[in-house]
C-alpha cells in the first residue's frame, strides 16, 4: 500500500498511524500493573467490572446476533498469522472499556493522538470489518455506548480527573505538551487561554479535565476582522479544511466514496433541506489541540436548532491498513453520526438562510447548543461547544448564494476560528 493511501495529512486524525503502536499502547491498558494507575484507581485489578460495561457484556451474550458478530470481528481483524495484539475476545474487551471510563485522556506526544480518544483507540481495528460495522451500526449498541459515554463524562467533569492537568509526563501541562499547544498560537499557553490561575501546578486553575478541553481563548486572540462587512463569511470553527463541495444533492449515496454529502440524511430530513439542495457544504476538521467553541459566521438569527443523535464508530470501509478509518470517513459521518443543527437567517439576503452543524464523532461526540431559535447573532457570537475530544464540522449554504472561498482555503490549511473565509461574489473586493 503507497503512502498516499493512508489518511491525507489535511485530516486530524486519532491514532497512531502503525497498527503495532496502536496494539501495544490497548495491551498496556488491559494489563497496567496497580501501581502505575491514579491512587484512587488502584483498586481495579480486583473489583467487579463497572455495572454499565457489566450491562453491555449481557447485552452482548443474550442477543444471538450481536454475539456472533463480537466473535467473528475479532476473527476479521487477526493478522495473517493469526496474531491477535491488542485484545483476545470480547471479555478481555469489555475490561479495557472498563479501565478507560475510569481515567482522564492523556497527552499522546506531537504525532501521537492515542491518548485523546482512548476507546477509539482500542475500537479502532474492529471498525474498519465487516462484523465490526455490523457492531456499530445496532441501534441497541449504540444505545449502550451512549450510557458508556455518560458514566465516564461524569468522571471527566469531575475534579478527579485533573490528575492530568499536570507538569508530569504524559500530562496536558508537561512541557512538550505545553510546547505543541503553544507552537501554531505564536504566544504562551497562560497568555493565550482563559486561565484562573497562573500557575500549572494548580491546573491553570481549571476544574476538570473537561474544563479544561473546552477553554477559552482570550479577547485578544481570535477578533471578527472588519466585523461590519455582511458580505464576509467567517470561520465557525477552528479547523483544517476538509472539502467544499456544490450541487450538493437531496439525496445520495453518502456511503460511497465520491459521492459525499446527502443533504436529507444530514439534515435528518429537516422541513428546510430543500432550500438547500444545489448549494455548497465546507466541512472542516477539529484535533484535540484545537479550540473546540462554535461561533457564529454571519449576523442574523438563529431560525432553528436541532440535536439528532447519531452512531458513534461506524466507518466508510476500505482495505487500507491504518486503523484510523474514522478520520478516512469524514464526509461520510456527517448523514449517520451525532450531530447538532443550526439553522441561521443572515442578515444579508444574499447569504439567506445557512446551517452550522456540528458532528460528535466516537466518544468525543457530545454537541453543546448554546443559542436557540429566535437569538440574534452578531458574527464571532458563540453558538455551542464540542466536549471531551476532537470532530467535524461543516457550514452548508442555498444555490442561489454566489459563494467564493478565499484563496488560502485548501484542503489541509488551517484557519483560525473568526477569520474570513467566503466571500460574496460581486459583493466584496479583492485584493
Amino acid at each position: 500500500m503507497s503512502p498516499s493511501a493512508y489518511v491525507p495529512d489535511h485530516i486530524g486524525r486519532w491514532v497512531v498511524r502503525k497498527p503495532a503502536i496502536l496494539d501495544g499502547w490497548t495491551y498496556n491498558q488491559l494489563t497496567l500493573p496497580r501501581a502505575q494507575l491514579p491512587a484512587d484507581k488502584k483498586c481495579f485489578n480486583v473489583r467487579p467490572l463497572a455495572p454499565v460495561i457489566q450491562e453491555f457484556q449481557q447485552l452482548i451474550e443474550d442477543d444471538p446476533e450481536l454475539f456472533m458478530y463480537f466473535h467473528t470481528m475479532f476473527d476479521e481483524v487477526r493478522r495473517p498469522n493469526g496474531d491477535l495484539d491488542h485484545v483476545n475476545d470480547y471479555k478481555e474487551l469489555m475490561k479495557t472499556l472498563d479501565r478507560i471510563i475510569t481515567q482522564a485522556p492523556k497527552f499522546g506526544g506531537a504525532n501521537n493522538l492515542v491518548m485523546g480518544v482512548p476507546m477509539y483507540a482500542v475500537l479502532a481495528p474492529f471498525c474498519n470489518t465487516p462484523s465490526g460495522y455490523n457492531i456499530f451500526t445496532n441501534p441497541k449498541v449504540n444505545a449502550q455506548l451512549h450510557k458508556i459515554f455518560d458514566v465516564w463524562a461524569a468522571f471527566l467533569v469531575s475534579p478527579e480527573s485533573r490528575y492530568v492537568l499536570t507538569t508530569n509526563e504524559q500530562c496536558w501541562f508537561s512541557p512538550i505538551a505545553i510546547d505543541v499547544m503553544s507552537e501554531r498560537l505564536g504566544t504562551s499557553f497562560y497568555d493565550a487561554w482563559v486561565c484562573r490561575d497562573s500557575n500549572p501546578r494548580n491546573h491553570y486553575g481549571f476544574t476538570s479535565w473537561d474544563d479544561f478541553f473546552t477553554r477559552r481563548f482570550r479577547p485578544h486572540m481570535r477578533r471578527v476582522i472588519d466585523p461590519d462587512n455582511s458580505n464576509l463569511i467567517t470561520a465557525a470553527c477552528e479547523a483544517h479544511v476538509h472539502t467544499i463541495q456544490s450541487n450538493v444533492r437531496a439525496v445520495d449515496k453518502f456511503w460511497i466514496k465520491g459521492n459525499s454529502y446527502s443533504l436529507s440524511h444530514m439534515f435528518n430530513h429537516d422541513p428546510f433541506t430543500p432550500l438547500f439542495v444545489g448549494g455548497t457544504v465546507y466541512q472542516g476538521i477539529l484535533s484535540s489541540l484545537d479550540y473546540h467553541r462554535w461561533h457564529s459566521p454571519v449576523d442574523g438569527i438563529v431560525r432553528n436548532t436541532r440535536l439528532i443523535p447519531g452512531m458513534y464508530y461506524a466507518a466508510r470501509l476500505d482495505n487500507d491498513p491504518d486503523p484510523d478509518v474514522v478520520s478516512r470517513s469524514q464526509d461520510f459521518v456527517t448523514a449517520i453520526a451525532a450531530r447538532a443543527l443550526i439553522f441561521i437567517e443572515s442578515d444579508n439576503p444574499v447569504i439567506g438562510l445557512m446551517c452550522f452543524v456540528a458532528v460528535g464523532l466516537g466518544e468525543v461526540s457530545t454537541c453543546a447548543v448554546t443559542v436557540k431559535e429566535g437569538d440574534r447573532l452578531k458574527k464571532g457570537d458563540e453558538l455551542g461547544s464540542f466536549h471531551f475530544g476532537g470532530s467535524t464540522h461543516c457550514l452548508v449554504f442555498r444555490p442561489q448564494t454566489p459563494l467564493k472561498p478565499f484563496p488560502h482555503l485548501q484542503p489541509g490549511t488551517v484557519h483560525n476560528v473568526n477569520s474570513n473565509i467566503f466571500y460574496i461574489e460581486n459583493g466584496t473586493e479583492m485584493d
